[in-house]
C-alpha cells in the first residue's frame, strides 16, 4: 500500500532515524514503510500519525488531489510538442505540502516576494517550529499581530526575527506562538 509517510517526514525536516526515535523503531523500518517494503498495518499508521500529530488516514495516499494534464513538453524554439512521450507524466498533481496549511496574499513587495504572489505556509508550534530557522515564515506573535520575516533562532525558546525588507527593524529574541514557514509560492501571471 502506498503511503505519505516519506512526504510528512520530508515536510518537518526529519530523518529516518529521527522518526524511527519518535516511534520507537529502526531507521530501516521507517523505509521500508516508506517505500512499501513493507506492510503497513493499522497499528503502524496509528503510531506514526501519532508522531506526526496527523490524522492516520492522512497517511493513506490518495488519487482525488487535482490533477492538471500535461500538453506536453516544450523544446528547441519554445515549441509545445502536443504530446507528451512515454518518459513524461501525461498530468502533474498540485499538492500543498503542508499539513496545516495557512495563505497571505502580498499586497506590496516584501523581499523575493512580488505583489500579487500568494504565499503558502504549513503551520508549525512547539518543538516542530525549529525547522523553521533559516526560512522565511509568517510569524505569529501574542496579540494577535502576524509578520512575514526570515527566522534566525534567538536564545532560550525564543527567536529572532530578520525583516525581508529594508524599512523595518529587526526583533530579537522574540517569543511567538507559532511559525508557519513558507512552502510554496504562487504567482498569477
Amino acid at each position: 500500500m502506498e503511503t505519505r509517510i516519506r512526504h510528512f517526514r520530508k515536510q518537518r525536516g526529519w530523518t529516518l532515524q529521527t522518526l524511527a526515535d519518535r516511534i520507537g523503531t529502526t531507521a530501516q523500518t521507517i523505509q521500508r514503510l516508506e517505500t512499501s517494503n513493507m506492510t503497513v498495518s493499522t497499528d503502524w499508521l496509528e503510531r506514526i500519525a501519532d508522531a506526526f500529530g496527523i490524522d492516520p488516514v492522512s497517511l493513506l495516499a490518495s488519487d482525488d488531489r487535482g490533477e492538471i494534464s500535461m500538453l506536453g513538453t516544450i523544446g528547441k524554439g519554445g515549441i509545445v510538442r502536443d504530446q507528451p512521450s512515454a518518459a513524461d507524466p501525461q498530468s502533474i498533481t498540485l499538492d500543498v505540502p503542508a499539513e496545516q496549511p495557512v495563505a497571505v496574499r502580498i499586497d506590496e513587495p516584501q523581499g523575493p516576494y512580488a505583489a500579487g504572489s500568494i504565499l503558502i505556509a504549513n503551520k508549525l508550534v512547539g518543538e516542530d517550529m525549529s525547522s523553521a530557522v533559516g526560512r522565511d515564515a509568517l510569524v505569529g506573535l501574542a496579540g494577535g499581530t502576524v509578520l512575514l520575516r526570515r527566522v534566525v533562532k534567538g536564545s532560550n525558546d525564543s527567536f529572532t526575527l530578520v525583516p525581508l525588507g529594508r524599512t523595518e527593524d529587526v526583533r530579537y529574541n522574540q517569543p511567538v506562538e507559532w511559525l508557519a514557514k513558507i512552502v510554496m509560492r504562487v504567482e498569477y501571471y
